[in-house]
């Protein structure tokens, strides 16, 4: 289904008046979760982000680390990564879509499924900045568990 089919039988489903694509995209706004949609210039993906919030300041770097590790082992992600924006500084959750074969239906449980994980990395980052005034970072602070690269069992030698 394209963008221009999808968005407004999604808006139509979910009673959203007024959505609808321009220029290959549309921002909606769902549970405070902003989202901007936008399909790719081949028109075979669609790619969904929401901005998860700036990292802690005092704890940037073991925050975007263990961002990276999610992105690298896509624990819980499934087609979803995270990015930074160079200009702000904020992290953004992405995530893309094959547009071909995708059904309404998928589309709106896989579209929960993305604000939920948007929710838990934005509650992440609270822990983060809470942890940080502690100096204190935990495994538990994350969405996710942690493995890490060496003990995941991917390369075994």
């Amino acid at each position: 289904m394209e963008l221009t089919e999808l968005i407004p039988a999604f808006a139509a489903k979910l009673g959203i008046e007024g959505l609808a694509v321009k220029d290959g995209s549309c921002s909606l706004q769902i549970d405070g979760i902003a989202m901007e949609l936008v399909e790719t210039t081949d028109g075979k993906n669609l790619v969904v982000s929401a901005i998860i919030g700036p990292p802690p300041l005092e704890k940037t770097q073991a925050f975007l680390e263990l961002l990276l590790e999610a992105n690298m082992e896509s624990l819980g992600l499934q087609a979803m990564a995270f990015g930074r924006f160079h200009e702000t500084g904020e992290v953004v959750l992405q995530w893309r879509i094959l547009t071909r074969d995708l059904e309404l239906e998928t589309f709106c449980t896989d579209l929960e499924d993305f604000i939920n994980k948007v929710e838990q990395w934005r509650q992440a980052m609270e822990n983060f900045h809470a942890a940080a005034e502690e100096d204190v970072i935990k495994e538990e602070d994350a969405p996710i568990p942690i493995m890490g690269f060496g003990n995941s069992g991917f390369i075994n030698v």
